[in-house]
């Protein structure tokens, strides 16, 4: 019978003279180490694809917003006279205008148009059942990353006096992307009025303030059934006590806290 030739180590290493040089033996540990790098780099993959593909979504959503936008036509109106603007501003009025009438054969929610002179914004405003379907769906109807430019459902009646329109803050400074430039004094300045158009009437509000605030500032408030409760509100907001109506207009703050917000707010002149 053979016998088993006896595997020699090194008096020094202690290592088997059979061992590779220079290459250590695999362990679990190593397997495991590259099974992770195998994992890391597939979510890393996996993940800028999310990324690209949200971008490229967003885009497309975008395009087909200013797409939508600009083959509607703007209202044409006529100042009214003080005494004939209603409180509402945007109340119904006896007859529906022919132009009204074709927004709301496009979207039976449109309620108004509203639009600043020399900046890009000019939207139909429509007005939802709550406050979260137009955030993701357009004046068409279609689901869409950049929504409606949309008015507080609560806002309803001859007598609101806190008028309050949302929308989304667009990096590229659509829909309500440019509201952000209020914070300048001069740009405010520079541009100091927000119409709203209904049934080709206009209604004109003068731009007060803009501040950077959070959902829980006191521009949201819209409970006036308490007696003094307008004026509290007027003054709380830095509006002037004699107001007889705001507009408040709100969108979200790009890479911030999910609860902040900028604001502009004007009161009917």
């Amino acid at each position: 019978m053979g016998q088993t030739k006896p595997v020699l180590q090194n008096s020094v290493s202690g290592k088997s003279r059979n061992a590779q040089p220079g290459i250590p033996p695999e362990n679990e540990k190593s397997r495991g180490g590259r099974f992770l790098n195998v994992c890391l780099a597939v979510a890393a993959t996996a993940f800028c694809g999310c990324v690209a593909l949200a971008i490229y979504s967003q885009t497309v959503d975008l395009h087909h917003t200013r797409d939508e936008i600009a083959s509607l036509p703007e209202p044409e109106a006529t100042i009214l006279e003080e005494s004939d603007v209603p409180l509402a501003g945007f109340a119904a009025q006896p007859h529906e205008s022919e132009f009204d009438a074709e927004m709301r054969g496009i979207n039976q929610d449109y309620i108004c148009w509203l639009k600043i002179d020399g900046t890009e914004i000019s939207y139909p405003v429509v007005r939802g059942e709550d406050n979260e379907t137009y955030l993701g769906v357009s004046f068409y109807g279609e689901d869409n990353y950049f929504g409606s430019i949309f008015m507080d459902y609560r806002c309803m009646g001859d007598n609101v006096p806190n008028i309050i329109v949302f929308g989304h803050n667009s990096r590229q400074g659509d829909m309500f992307g440019t509201l952000r430039n209020y914070l300048n004094e001069d740009y405010l300045n520079n541009h100091p009025v927000v119409t709203l158009v209904a049934n080709d009437r206009v209604v004109e509000y003068e731009v007060i303030a803009a501040r950077r605030t959070n959902v829980n500032d006191p521009a949201y408030f819209l409970d006036f059934s308490e007696p003094g409760s307008y004026g509290d509100f007027l003054e709380r907001c830095g509006m002037p006590a004699d107001a007889a109506q705001v507009l408040t207009l709100s969108t979200c703050v790009s890479g911030a806290d999910k609860d902040e917000r900028v604001i502009v707010q004007g009161v009917l002149r």
